[in-house]
């Protein structure tokens, strides 16, 4: 049986310049500031060829960590 609703790409939202890194600008547009869930491919070759993001995103503090 094929799947009623189709599966919705998830962006990567860059918390510094306030947008989605692939530049898309749909109102409906799903995103996330985690790489991890990302499955937009655009996105994630643009996390690849700026390490910066990429780390940023994963040095996140944790809940309850120690400054």
């Amino acid at each position: 049986m094929d799947t009623l609703t189709p599966a919705a790409l998830i962006h990567f939202y860059d918390t510094r310049s306030h947008e989605i890194v692939c530049g898309v600008r749909a109102f409906d547009a799903r995103s996330t500031k985690h790489p991890r869930q990302v499955t937009c491919q655009a996105c994630v070759a643009l996390l690849g060829e700026r390490p910066s993001l990429a780390a940023a995103a994963r040095s996140e503090p944790t809940a309850g960590a120690a400054p």
